[in-house]
Parts: structure tokens; sequence; C-alpha cells
């Protein structure tokens, strides 16, 4: 791959000691390990000859290589993107339709000073208290777009907002620069379902497939003039409005003239039910998106969710990856992004021996039968041959004795 824009960060400073290259691979490498900071770096190449190989038999030291991952956390998003450039060129990673997941990871920071006084400032000041699954915790949100067709990841971002609701335009703002394009279509869990964000995808193109948190949305209809009906017919207006949440003022929607009176009250699932929308916002934006998700195009969407798991658990199980060690949302994107780098090359090497055993067991498929043939061949014409030597080879015998 390209990567000559890592030593050109070092044109300015009169050149580097130790080649750039060389303190990827080692870093890369690492990530694998579950070895992410500079003094656990320093003692693999010093003590553990894969390390000392990918080296070249150097021994940079801790503070060498936190000044490397640190000076090269912006350059990430431009690996990532090469690495993906390179994945394309196979079939991989075409991002056409991506799932989106978020985990909470902590920080090195201790929660504890949390707990004594909520105003203290912690180690890392740009870490928040969460709460994961009923436990709290002082870390960052993970995200991570996969895509569903080869499991590659399209795009990370490190965020410090616990919930899911805002953080999906930030996620494609990521994606668009590790990625290079936006992709055609998001699949997400009801964490995602916001009026907002999915307003915003489909005001960048992007089709939404975002699990809904209600299930009145099948009964309403479309007339001809583009308004959206209840069951009875009649348009959804606006009712009036009231500030709800963050301070923000939220639109009230319901059917033109109430539902008195209403033949159809019995069994209609919106009955005496309100939508409660942003103000300014398009009613029909949540309604499309509940149409993607139950739509044939889109059929096993819901299932092809779960996709998105997959890399959380390399990450915690595999790669070991339990705590960021860097300080600082800088620092967590840049070891974030590091490890999904490593994480695709491992996804396309097995992609190239998966590939690799399958041509060899086709071609042993074809082969076996050509090779049997051939034994049978070779078998009859040494029968042949034998069988015409033998009145010579008994002459020769006779005129010995």
């Amino acid at each position: 791959m390209a990567l000559g824009f890592l030593r050109q960060r070092y044109a300015h400073l009169g050149g580097y000691g130790y080649d750039p290259l060389m303190m990827l691979s080692v870093a890369l490498y690492g990530c694998m390990q579950g070895l992410r900071v500079g003094r656990e770096l320093q003692e693999a190449c010093l003590y553990d000859d894969r390390y000392r190989f990918l080296a070249g038999g150097l021994t940079p030291d801790d503070r060498t290589f936190d000044r490397f991952l640190e000076r090269h956390g912006l350059d990430l998003d431009e690996l990532l993107n090469e690495v993906l450039r390179f994945a394309r060129k196979f079939g991989m990673g075409r991002g056409c339709e991506v799932v989106a997941d978020g985990c909470k990871v902590p920080c090195s920071a201790s929660w504890w000073k949390y707990m004594e006084d909520a105003e203290a400032t912690p180690s890392d000041p740009d870490a928040r208290l969460m709460n994961s699954h009923g436990r709290k915790m002082v870390g960052y949100n993970a995200l991570v777009a996969t895509d569903t067709a080869d499991g590659l990841i399209v795009g990370v971002e490190v965020v410090n907002d616990q919930n899911d609701f805002h953080v999906l335009p930030a996620l494609v703002e990521a994606m668009y620069s590790q990625l290079g394009e936006d992709p055609a279509a998001i699949v997400a869990d009801k964490g995602f379902d916001c009026q907002e964000a999915i307003q915003y995808l489909e005001e960048r193109g992007i089709d939404s497939v975002i699990a809904s948190k209600s299930t009145c949305y099948d009964c309403f209809s479309e007339d001809e003039d583009g308004n959206w009906c209840c069951p009875a017919g009649k348009a959804l207006i606006v009712l009036g409005s009231s500030y709800k949440g963050r301070n923000q003022r939220y639109e009230r929607y319901g059917p033109e003239g109430g539902c008195r009176g209403c033949p159809l009250r019995s069994q209609c699932p919106f009955f005496r039910k309100r939508l409660h929308l942003p103000e300014g916002s398009d009613l029909g934006t949540k309604l499309r998106n509940y149409r993607r998700v139950h739509s044939a195009t889109y059929s096993g969407a819901m299932l092809r969710r779960r996709r998105g798991e997959t890399p959380f658990a390399f990450l915690r199980r595999h790669d070991r990856f339990e705590r960021f060690r860097g300080r600082s949302l800088r620092k967590a994107r840049a070891e974030l992004r590091l490890w999904a780098v490593s994480y695709n090359l491992r996804k396309i090497l097995r992609a190239f021996k998966s590939l690799q055993k399958g041509l060899l067991r086709a071609f042993r498929r074809q082969i076996q039968p050509m090779a049997s043939m051939l034994a049978a061949i070779m078998q009859s014409f040494a029968f042949d041959m034998c069988r015409l030597a033998a009145p010579q080879l008994k002459t020769e015998i006779s005129l010995t004795h």
C-alpha cells in the first residue's frame, strides 16, 4: 500500500530515527496481541523474536512508541482509507449496506472520584460517567460501522456521549473521511432511533434502516397530496407544542378533528395516542424509515444488524481491548482507529486464505478424475511394454547362460 504520507511528516524535522513503517508494523501486531502501551511494546522488542523480526533487530524505547502514536494519530483516517482502498481491488469493503453499533469502553481513569464528588476533575477530563448494562463506569462510547457483505470496518469514531440518539451524524462524518464516500444504507438498532438522525441521513441521500421503537407506524398511509393519514383517513396535523428533553420544543401530531366518534377506534392502534417530533422536522421521515425496515428491498436487515457485534467480540475477547490507555478523546480515537486497521488486515488475510483453500479444493476435484485416468493409461502402457519386452529378455537370459 502507498504509505508514503507517514514519512512526509518527518521531512521538516530533519529525517526520522526509526522507519515509521517499521514502527507501524510493530504497533499493528501489538494490537493483535493486546499490547498497546509503549512500555509493553518496548519489552516485546527486547525479548520477543516476533517483534524483533518486525523491528529489524532495533529496540525503540517506550517514549518513542508513544510519540509515534501521538504524532500519527491524525493520519490513521488516511491509513484506514488506504486499507479499504486496497480491499476494494478484490471486491471487499464496498460499504453498500453498513451496520452501525456502539459499545461503552472504560478509560484509564478511576470512577471513584465521581462517586465521591460529582464535580471532581478526573485524570481524564474528556471521559464521562456512563452506565453500561447496569454498571457504572468512566469512559467513552466507541462507535463502529461494519460492512454487512464481508465484515470489514468502514468507519470508527469515539464520543463521550452515552446515548446513541445523537451520535449517528458523527459516525457518518468519520465514515466519509475513512471510507471516502457515503454508504447506500445504514442499519441500526432501536438505540439510534432518533428523528434528527434519520432526517440527517435522508438529507445526505442515505437510506436509514433503523428499528423503530413505536409499533403504530404501520397503520399510517400517504394520500395523493403527500399527507400522512390515520386508518380513518384523517390527516395528521400539529395539535400543539411543548418543551421536552434537552429544552427543545416538540410538536404534537394527531388526527384532524380528533378520535371522538371514530368508527375504527376499537381496532385502531393509534387511538388516543400522539406523535411528538422536534419542531420543524418532517413527519414522513420516520414513517419512510419504518417502511424501509419492513420492505422487500431490505429483507433480513434486522438479522444482518447482528454482524455489527462481531468487531466488539474481537475487541473484548480476542484482542483484550478492555480499556483505553490514552487519557484524552484524541488518543482514544487514535487507539480505536489503529485497532480497526489491524482488524481489517486480519479480515483480508482470512479472505485470501479461504479463497486459496477454495481454489485448491476445486482444483483437486477437477484433477482427481484426470489423475485416475492418467494412472490407468500409464499402467496399461507399462503392462504392454513389459509384454513386448518379455521375449527379448528371455533370449538374452538364455544367451547369458
